[in-house]
């Protein structure tokens, strides 16, 4: 399992500027979420315990999602771009919110999967995606010195199918179907947090780490 995070998730310990702290401080208490690669479940337990949500989580790694249950999340096993998991889905009726923080590049064809998504949001609902920023300095760097090679983690995650900067990330989520209503910068990941931080400010794109987008349904 790749992605975990064994202890609780505690948003006080992190910068406010950390990409989950800032997306799960656009969710209101007492939501219904979905939860897209919700991993071994740390934020939506979170969410169950201090906002009092009802949170139903989509995994295809069957050790996270056994973990994410026992963390209070209703499972789904399975992979979101296969259409036995819309199926899957239908039980549950509509969300207030659907949540995918770092999801979108690990998926062949993310445009259709937030198309498809549309249809399980109410009519007020909204969806929070983030994913990682490719032209962010330390990206440029290796690029610039002829390198592209994968890791473990980060921002040439070997499990990346796609790379997003900030315009090709607005416009997924604009020809998916929705409005960007929100949009920031994760300034304090990839190194240096201070040092980022007060350079972001003059070059946003430069210095963001991540992304994050609140999304809301065009009419």
């Amino acid at each position: 399992m790749k992605y975990s995070h064994p202890q609780k998730f505690d948003p006080k310990k992190l910068h406010s500027l950390n990409i989950n702290v800032q997306a799960i401080s656009l969710i209101p208490p007492k939501s219904k979420i979905l939860e897209i690669g919700c991993a071994d479940g740390f934020i939506g337990e979170y969410l169950i315990n201090e906002k009092e949500c009802e949170v139903v989580g989509v995994e295809k790694d069957p050790e996270a999602a056994k973990k994410a249950e026992k963390r209070g999340l209703k499972m789904i096993k399975g992979d979101i771009e296969e259409k036995s998991t819309f199926e899957k889905l239908l039980k549950f009726g509509k969300f207030e919110v659907i949540l995918a923080t770092s999801v979108i590049e690990h998926l062949k064809d993310p445009g259709k999967v937030l198309r498809e998504l549309k249809d399980f949001l109410k009519k007020d609902g909204f969806l929070v995606v983030s994913t990682s920023n490719i032209v962010h300095w330390s990206a440029r760097i290796k690029i610039l010195m002829g390198k592209f090679e994968y890791e473990d983690y980060g921002l040439f995650d070997n499990t990346h199918l796609r790379f997003f900067t900030p315009k090709t990330f607005k416009k997924l989520i604009e020809d998916s179907g929705y409005k960007v209503d929100y949009f920031s910068f994760d300034s304090v990941g990839g190194g240096y947090p201070k040092i980022s931080r007060f350079f972001s400010l003059f070059f946003p794109n430069l210095f963001g780490y991540q992304m994050l987008i609140k999304g809301v349904k065009n009419a």
